[in-house]
This record gives structure tokens, sequence and C-alpha cells, in this order.
């Protein structure tokens, strides 16, 4: 937590609950006698009070160190500050006030002495430090700082943990070297050695630049920033600064610092957060060494600290994933050995075991592995469904709904749709669990292009709700439009007859789609890409330049309620703002008023669709440079959607025909 004082300087730590003396002052009181009867008379007798005498000591602190600091090197100035720590356990009040005035003057200059001064021998000096630190002001955010970054840091100090780790973790998400000096600020100042060590892992893990001369800039950039300081992630970021400067992994350098770290671990001399640290650390190592080739040294860096990672499922999912996705498949299978049990019992665990048999070409195996966890717990049929309750395979259910989402998430789509699958076969068509396994399942195969699967899973579900009242009225309650879900049908039947080369059918169905939901642009979008005689083209344009007008007027109104605050957030802006710059940079119309619109969007909020929207406005003003930049950032933040590679390979293709 922190405080700002008056004139509007940020503290670190808790607001001081004394005012004229100290929380350590008077704890040293009870070992220490307050100063004399005659003092106390000799002040008096001249006039001055105790908070007088104590900013006379200031002042004489102030001319006694005032001509000290010239020409003082940087280790002596160490030592001169670690003589006034230790007057700080001093038997004279006079000299414990002057070398807290003293400390406090220097600021951050004293930080790391301090710092390491709150494990000291002498449990008053320790007390002192302590709140020294909590008192120093700090400027979180400097001029020099991208706006961005000042907005993340603004008002960081009085912040809680939690909140101050958000940050941190949003300044990690910038491109370099824009969070550089932030990131290496708050590893060396941060109060919290948690934190400290998030702040320079978030900084290792960004993306290496290529170019040698800002990579030199950047590690000056960091031994400026770090200065003198001495802790363990100030020591991870002098070696990452040597490999920026360098252009290399120094891999004897980075084990050294990690076991000195698992010394500490295992110890228990360490602090507690330091464990997860250290996993972190050894990760980013993993995966470094990788990227530079050294697969073998990446693997064994890896294995020789898998006793690091907490034996629950999430953690193993977490650490098998990783693996798989650093190409380090012979990780996940040590990961197994040693937690074989877990393995053998979760399906998601076995999933993970699955993939890296799949990637290393395994098939058999991968394929023994995917059927063992698909079966762990079956959806019940016949007599023992009717045996279970109803919260039971509903639970059940729900197990294999968000497996089949995790996997995904993963691109493992053949083995999701088993999952789906699943459901879908053991249930009624007209249940909760059917719905939403089969929308789930139709959206799946809708971006996989595989529009006549679409209809087989849909079209029974349709095909009740237009029987079942009582089943629309659930629906209906649960907010689903039914609208929407017959123009899902009718859009992917028609994609599946133009597929067949049925083209007048494919332009009925289309507009039928689009007559059922004129939200979803892309049925407009399809309709404008499918050829067709004048009627039909006259007829697209028609419901194009409506659909414009339509979205320009939302965007108009959204931007009135914002000024006059009655729109609460500006995401739905945002939403505005993206959907109009898709459908016209995928039609016709003003390409570059809707790659404005698309950077305007990405101004209020980041996520891979928008920046998928802005690579087709890139594609489609003639920048395929950037367009593939762009579709880039999405895939990064949307890894393994079906959509986003397919764009991506429209334009890489489009940018090797106009070389």
């Amino acid at each position: 937590m922190g405080f700002r004082s008056r004139s509007g300087q940020r503290y670190i730590g808790p607001k001081p609950e004394f005012n004229q003396t100290h929380w350590f002052e008077v704890s040293a009181s009870f070992r220490r006698p307050f100063p004399s009867i005659a003092f106390v008379f000799c002040l008096l007798f001249f006039g001055l009070t105790p908070a007088t005498a104590e900013q006379s000591i200031a002042t004489t602190t102030t001319t006694e160190t005032s001509g000290d600091s010239a020409n003082v090197s940087a280790a002596d100035r160490r030592s001169e500050i670690r003589r006034w720590i230790d007057r700080l356990a001093s038997d004279s009040y006079a000299t414990r006030v002057r070398a807290k005035n003293y400390l406090q003057q220097l600021g951050l200059d004293a930080f790391d002495e301090l710092h390491a001064a709150q494990h000291h021998s002498d449990i008053e000096v320790e007390m002192a430090c302590r709140y020294l630190i909590s008192s120093l002001m700090v400027s979180w955010a400097k001029e020099s700082d991208p706006p961005a970054v000042k907005r993340t840091l603004q008002q960081y100090g009085s912040q809680s943990e939690i909140e101050r780790s958000s940050r941190i973790m949003r300044l990690g998400q910038m491109d370099p070297p824009d969070p550089l000096a932030a990131l290496v600020r708050l590893t060396r100042f941060e109060t919290s050695p948690r934190l400290s060590e998030l702040a320079a892992l978030e900084l290792m893990k960004q993306t290496m630049v290529d170019d040698p001369l800002q990579r030199r800039r950047m590690s000056e950039t960091i031994d400026t920033g770090l200065g003198d300081a001495d802790r363990p992630s100030v020591a991870w970021l002098r070696v990452y600064a040597k490999d920026l400067r360098d252009g290399e992994y120094s891999a004897s350098d980075w084990r050294s610092l990690i076991d000195e770290q698992r010394d500490k671990i295992d110890a228990e001399s360490a602090h507690p957060s330091t464990r997860q640290s250290v996993l972190e650390l050894v990760r980013i190592c993993a995966s470094r060494s990788a990227d530079l080739g050294d697969r073998g040294e990446a693997i064994d860096l890896a294995t020789e600290h898998l006793d690091l990672i907490q034996p629950t499922s999430a953690k193993l999912v977490d650490a098998a994933t990783w693996a798989i996705d650093h190409d380090l498949h012979p990780v996940v299978l040590s990961l197994r050995e040693q937690f074989q049990r877990m393995f053998d019992q979760r399906p998601i665990l076995l999933y993970t075991a699955a993939e890296a048999f799949d990637v290393q070409g395994l098939s058999e195996k991968a394929t023994t592995f995917a059927d063992q966890a698909l079966n762990q717990t079956p959806m019940p049929k016949g007599p023992a469904a009717e045996k279970m309750s109803a919260r039971e395979r509903q639970e059940i259910a729900q197990a294999h709904l968000d497996m089949a989402k995790h996997l995904e998430r993963r691109g493992r789509f053949d083995w999701a749709i088993r999952e789906y699958n699943e459901i879908i076969d053991a249930v009624d068509v007209g249940s909760w669990e059917s719905a939403v396994a089969r929308l789930s399942a139709s959206r799946m195969l809708g971006e996989l292009l595989r529009h006549q699967e679409v209809v087989d899973v849909l079209q029974p579900f349709v095909d009740r709700l237009d029987k079942d009242e009582k089943l629309r009225i659930s629906m209906q309650y649960r907010r689903f439009s039914l609208k929407q879900i017959r123009s899902e049908l009718e859009f992917h039947a028609a994609q599946a007859l133009l597929a067949s080369g049925k083209m007048n059918q494919a332009r009925s169905k289309l507009a039928l789609a689009y007559a059922k939901s004129n939200k979803n642009i892309d049925i407009l979008i399809r309709m404008y890409r499918t050829q067709g005689d004048d009627a039909w083209r006259n007829e697209v344009r028609r419901h194009l330049e409506l659909a414009i007008r339509s979205h320009q007027k939302d965007i108009d109104s959204a931007r009135t309620r914002l000024q006059t605050r009655r729109l609460k957030v500006s995401e739905e802006l945002a939403e505005l703002l993206n959907n109009y710059a898709w459908l016209v940079s995928n039609t016709e119309g003003d390409y570059q008023k809707a790659l404005r619109y698309s950077k305007e969007s990405l101004t209020i909020e980041k996520d891979g669709a928008k920046y998928d929207t802005c690579a087709r406005c890139y594609f489609a003003v003639g920048e395929i440079e950037n367009a593939i930049e762009s579709q880039k950032k999405a895939m990064k933040l949307m890894p393994n959607s079906p959509p986003l590679e397919r764009q991506l390979k429209e334009f890489q293709q489009a940018l090797a025909a106009k070389q």
C-alpha cells in the first residue's frame, strides 16, 4: 500500500502512523534511555522543542554531509551509507535522528543498502530500515516513459499487491522496448520480492529484437537502471543484458543463477514466492535455448527441475502444454513418468501425453492415450443412465464439454469433436446438454469449413425446436436467439451447396439465412462474394449499403452516449468500430475509413479478433506487409484458430505473387 504526500509524491508502503516520533524510535527507547533531563532542560532554556531540535540536527546532518558526496567512488558511497545505517542503533538519540534524516534525504540512492539491512543482526537497525524503505518517495512513471506505460504506472504505489502484479503483467504484454525502463525500475525498487522477480521475468519473456544496435541500447538501459542493486532478480537481468549485448544465450551463467536459487529453495531459505519464479526462469531459459537450436540443453534444463512443479492437474497441464508448445516433447514423457498415477487418472493429462506422442509421429500411442482419456468417464447410456441422478449426468456432460473446448483451443479438433459427440450421442436431442454440445460443435466445425457436418449436427436440434414449445421457451429463457440458430443452419447449408456447385440453391439459402438474422455480417460478406446475375448483385449491394449506414449510425450513437456518460464502457464502441471495419474491408466502401476505425478499436481494447480485422483492412488498402504483421499478432492472441491461419496464408500468398 502507499499514500500521497501534500506535494503529490507517492510513497512506498503504508502511511507512517507517527508524526514527530517514529515507531522505530519508540521501539528503541525500550532499550536505550531517552535524552537526559539535563539535555531536555538545555533545549527548553534555549527555546527549543524536541521537534525543532530534530530539525536542527537534520540541518547539521546536511551541513556535515553536503561536502562529502563529491568525488566519492560508488564503493566508498556504499560504505558510507552502511555506516549511517549502523548509526540507527546508536545509544545517542541525536545520532539516531541524524542518521534517519540523512538516509531519508538520500532517498532511492540509499535503497539498495537499506534493503539489504532489513535483515541486519541488530533488531533496531532492521526495524528502522524497514520503516525507511516504506517511507521512500518513488515516482514510478518517468517523463521519458511512453504514454501507455505512464497510464499503467499511474498511482502504482498505492495499489494492492494483486493489482501491482496485474499492472506488471500488462507492461510485459507491451511491444519491446516500450516497457523496458519501467520493468527495470520495478525490478530494482519494488519492495515485494515476488513482484520484483515478476517484473524481471516479464521483461525476459519479451521477444528479443533482431537489430544488434537496438539490443545494445536496451542492454545499456538495463545496466544503468539496475545500478548497484543486489537482489536475485537484478542478477537475472544483468545476465539478460549481457545476452542482449552479445546476441547469444549464456548457458553457463544462467545455470549458475538457477543452481544458486535452487540451493536456497532446497535449504528452505528462499522467499516462498521464489519457487514459482525459479520455475518460470527455468522455462524462459529452456525456451531461449531451444529457439537458438540447443534443444538438448533445453530438455535437460527443464527435466532437471520438474520437482519444482506443484503436483496438481492445472500445474501439470500447464507444464506439459509449455513443453509441447516449445517442441520439448520428451519433457512431457518425463513428467508422466514422475507423476504417472495422476496422468492415468485425469483425462486432461492423458490428452497432453497423447499430443506429445502425436507430434513425435507416434500416432498409435497417441490414439491409445486419447481413447483412454475419452473413456475415462463415459457418458451413461441406457440402464446406467437411469440409475444416475440428473445432476450426476449433467456433471459428466459438463466434464466432456470442458474437455472438448480445451482440445479445441489446443487445435486438436478431431479429438474435440469426439468429446462433443460423446454428449450428443448419449442424451435426448431436446435436452439442454444436447443444445450446448451441438451449438459448440457446429461453431467449431464451421470454422473448419466442414459445412455439411454443421448441418448434420444442427438439423435434428432445429427440427425439435420447431415441434417442442417447451424447448423453445427454455432456449429463449437462457437468452439464445432461435432466429440466429436457424440462420446458422441455413448459412452452412448454403455453403455446403456452394461447395458442390449448386449455385442457385446456395443463393436462395444465403438470402434466407440473412433474412432470418441480418446481424451476422459474415452472411452478407458471403453473399457479396457469391457470383450471380445483375438482380442478385443489385440486391446484395442494397443490403450492403443499408448495413454500412446502420453500423455508422450505431457508432455515432455510441460516441454520443459515451460523451454524455450514458455508455458505461467503451468496449461497446470498440465492437461497433470493429464490425464496421470487418464488413467494409471484406466487401466495398471506404477502406481507409475502415482502417481508421479498426485502429481506433484497438486503442480501446486489444484482442485477436480486432487484430484480425485490422489485418484485413491493411490488406484492403494494399499494405500487405502490415497485414501480415497484424495477422501474426492476432494469431499470437488466438493460437490454433483456423480462420486466422487461412487469412495469414492468403496474405502471404498475395505478398509472394506481388514480389
